[in-house]
C-alpha cells in the first residue's frame, strides 16, 4: 500500500506558495509569498486541514483589519 504524498503548506495561511529561503546546515527555512512568513515549519496537509486554516487566517485578518 503506497502513502499518498501530503502537499507543504504555510502554517500562518494555509497556502502552498512556499519556497526555500535558506537551507544547509541549519536546515530548511521556507518563504510564504501569501503572507510573507518565514521559518523552519511547514504542514504536510490534506485538503480539508489546508481550507481549515485558511478559513482562521482569513478571520483573524478580517478582525485586525476591523
Amino acid at each position: 500500500m503506497s502513502e499518498k504524498k501530503l502537499p507543504e503548506i504555510c502554517p500562518v495561511c494555509g497556502s502552498s506558495e512556499l519556497y526555500y529561503e535558506t537551507g544547509g546546515y541549519v536546515g530548511k527555512v521556507y518563504h510564504c509569498k501569501n503572507c510573507g512568513y518565514v521559518g523552519p515549519l511547514v504542514v504536510e496537509a490534506d485538503e480539508e486541514m489546508a481550507e481549515a486554516i485558511k478559513e482562521d487566517y482569513e478571520k483573524k485578518k478580517k478582525t485586525q483589519e476591523d
